[in-house]
């Protein structure tokens, strides 16, 4: 027998469908963790004697997706290799499993067209796109054509990137060299895709030779040189990202020569990218760094370009057809919610729109059919508000113009693609609260979201978000919950957002189960502490992952486990009625070293707009703890000792809170952080000062 470790992480233990599963749509894919090199045998059947299987393959990597649905019923799988098994799991298919099939990736290029372009559109679709273009998307029209008429003005060459100082020896000297490589190589490739567009949607080709010359300059680069995926992933990224866009839009404008440089640019890094996804480790499986995230949608998209050239691109396709149609996505579910937080969610959720919408354009295969869809613009509706002045939960929480905006783009292609018709406002919302933020230079990108740009009509409609009567909705799989009192209605709104997530304090999150934030009145009077200062600088290692800077509590300055996906929780029992609305967060297993039980109970009274905490807490034998409430604001705490209540004022709000514990206490006040973020010129005014509060019985 094969042994298995079960763990509550999805990524320590990805096996699925798991034991005793109702898979939502139907086939699902299976995947386990072995611990041996393949090939694997997978067997499933309707009954556990395994005598004449549905499914019996040999496969060589532990990932498959099957082509047909199965019919409703119970069944059982297992996976071994040539000599032995694992243990029989069972799952069920229902009649409300919804059937979405992903032919074979040989089956997607037959389908693809063999013209360019051929993604987001075909040469089928150009002339009812610009006569449509023109009507839907004008000010869209507008921006593109204006940007790309300022990319003609610039040079359409760029020197190939610097190599990166070592990081672990001097952090200042890397960011100094690695932040301005990332986003001028990211805006110069995004250029590219701005001024091919702009060529799709004119037939100018002044625009599109522009587009050439970027690519043709881009691919006289070396891809194991300065920009190569194992020196500077960001470099190598801003390649892969848009470049294979530009491509494909301004195909026939290439001179042979140039054509033939780009298609060797793109044989080489395809093959960099997949051997760094799959041979060094298998994505969705063993690892989930974030940044592959992003790798897994570039390859595909790389290889439906240039899948006639490079002889490898249909077994790259094969490879990835069941990750991205069957496991993603790795930080979420299907009800929506994404582990790392919104502004994280936010780039790699539009990220995946680019596969999705270019596969549902170019073969008519639709994965925005799956539930995660429709669900995570309803997550994004409760979790964010427009009026939001800190998103939280994750790094980088600033209050961008781009920010603003691109959540609204994201949710634009998601009720786009899907037909949720019921956000218009809320995107709408986002765009005018974005009118009067500050743009990043830097992060100021040419061009439009393609893939928004290309998308059909939708038209208005007054459709209600799921949930909108109530003031609880919780999102289970990924651990967040959202008290909104009423959503759109800012001065009104109180709406507080938690978090105990089975995701761990790993990658962009923290350790910070049972976090809040807390917004009244369109003001944020709560929220975690610190900035995304550079990811793992001394300001965010040793300040913005430690608890100490979440709205959690520590025991005796201890945090939670942190950089680790044992720090497992969860949001549990639900409740509302017309009184109160209550949850439970347990965090139990984040505090593992010195607790065997840390929970935090939280009920919201209506009538009063009130919310009654309760920690929970029960200290490990023979460990001693003082029990720490901590809570920061951008304003400072007024206290008083001796009735243990706190109060803090906003721009016309107000938070107050009283401590009903009876026992010796102490208040403790502080401002700033220990380190302090590194200085930036582009964020350093929306850091702002940051006040704390703990509470000590």
């Amino acid at each position: 027998m094969i042994h298995e470790e079960r763990h509550p992480h999805p990524h320590v233990d990805p096996r699925f469908p798991r034991d005793g599963d109702t898979i939502p749509h139907n086939p699902p894919h299976f995947s386990w963790k072995p611990d041996m090199d393949g090939p694997y045998r997978l067997e499933v059947r309707k009954n556990n004697d395994f005598h004449d299987p549905l499914i019996d393959v040999t496969i060589d990597d532990p990932v498959f997706l099957p082509e047909q649905a199965l019919s409703a019923g119970m069944y059982h799988w297992r996976w071994g290799n040539t000599s032995d098994w694992a243990d029989s799991f069972s799952f069920s298919v229902n009649e409300h499993s919804l059937t979405v099939e992903i032919p074979s990736a040989e089956d997607w290029l037959e389908r693809t067209p063999i013209s360019h372009p051929r993604i987001y559109l075909t040469a089928d679709d150009l002339a009812g796109f610009r006569e449509r273009v023109g009507q839907d998307r004008q000010a869209d029209l507008e921006k593109l054509i204006a940007d790309a008429d300022e990319l003609l003005t610039e040079p359409q060459e760029m020197r190939e990137p610097k190599f990166l100082p070592d990081r672990n020896r001097n952090y200042a000297a890397f960011w100094s060299v690695w932040y301005p490589t990332m986003w001028g190589t990211r805006q110069f490739v995004k250029g590219a895709e701005a001024l091919a567009l702009a060529y799709l949607v004119t037939d100018d080709k002044r625009y599109g030779r522009a587009a050439c010359e970027r690519m043709a300059s881009v691919a006289q680069w070396d891809p194991e040189g300065s920009s190569y995926l194992g020196h500077n992933d960001e470099a190598h990224m801003s390649v892969i990202w848009h470049g294979p866009h530009a491509c494909d839009w301004a195909w026939d404008l290439f001179t042979p020569e140039e054509r033939q440089a780009v298609i060797e640019q793109y044989r080489r890094r395809g093959r960099i990218t997949f051997e760094h996804m799959h041979d060094s480790g298998h994505y969705g499986i063993t690892r989930f760094d974030s940044h592959a995230g992003r790798e897994i949608v570039f390859l595909a998209n790389l290889a439906f370009v240039f899948h006639e050239h490079i002889e490898e691109a249909k077994s790259w396709l094969e490879w990835l057809r069941p990750v991205l149609c069957g496991m993603w996505p790795s930080w979420a579910d299907n009800d929506g919610s994404w582990a790392q937080g919104p502004s994280y969610g936010t780039a790699y959720v539009t990220i995946m729109t680019m596969f999705a919408s270019m596969l549902k354009g170019a073969t008519g295969i639709d994965l925005y059919r799956k539930p995660f869809w429709k669900n995570h613009a309803r997550w994004r509706y409760f979790i964010f508000p427009p009026y939001a002045e800190w998103m939280g939960f994750g790094d980088h929480s600033e209050k961008w113009a781009d920010t603003w905006n691109n959540n609204a783009n994201l949710v634009d292609v998601v009720s786009r693609q899907t037909g949720a018709r019921e956000y218009q406002g809320y995107i709408d919302a986002f765009h005018e609260e974005a009118k009067g933020l500050r743009q990043v230079e830097e992060r100021k990108m040419p061009g439009v979201l393609a893939q928004l740009f290309t998308a059909p009509y939708r038209e208005d409609s007054d459709w209600t978000v799921e949930g909108r009567d109530q003031v609880l909705n919780v999102f289970k799989d990924a651990g967040w919950a959202a008290f909104r009192t009423d959503p759109d209605d800012r001065d009104r709104d109180i709406a507080m957002i938690f978090r105990s997530s089975p995701y761990g304090a790993i990658s962009h999150s923290h350790a910070n189960n049972n976090d809040f934030i807390l917004h009244v009145g369109g003001k944020v009077m709560a929220m975690p502490s610190g900035y995304y200062a550079g990811y793992g600088s001394a300001h965010h290692a040793h300040w913005v992952w430690h608890s100490k800077s979440h709205n959690c509590v520590t025991l005796s300055d201890a945090s939670q486990l942190m950089r680790s996906p044992d720090s497992t929780g969860k949001v549990v029992a639900p409740y509302e009625d017309a009184r109160i609305a209550f949850l439970c967060g347990i965090a139990d297993a984040s505090y593992r070293d010195r607790a065997d039980r840390c929970r935090r109970h939280i009920v919201y009274l209506k009538a009063s707009g009130c919310f009654v905490m309760v920690d929970e807490f029960v200290a490990k034998t023979g460990v001693e703890s003082s029990l720490q409430w901590n809570i920061h604001s951008w304003n400072p705490f007024d206290v008083d000792e001796l009735n243990k209540t706190f109060a803090l004022v906003r721009d016309g709000s107000t938070l107050e809170g009283t401590f009903l514990c009876q026992e010796n206490s102490y208040f403790s006040l502080t401002e700033g952080w220990d380190p302090p973020p590194m200085a930036r010129k582009s964020t350093d005014d929306d850091w702002h000062n940051q006040y704390h509060l703990r509470f000590t019985p």
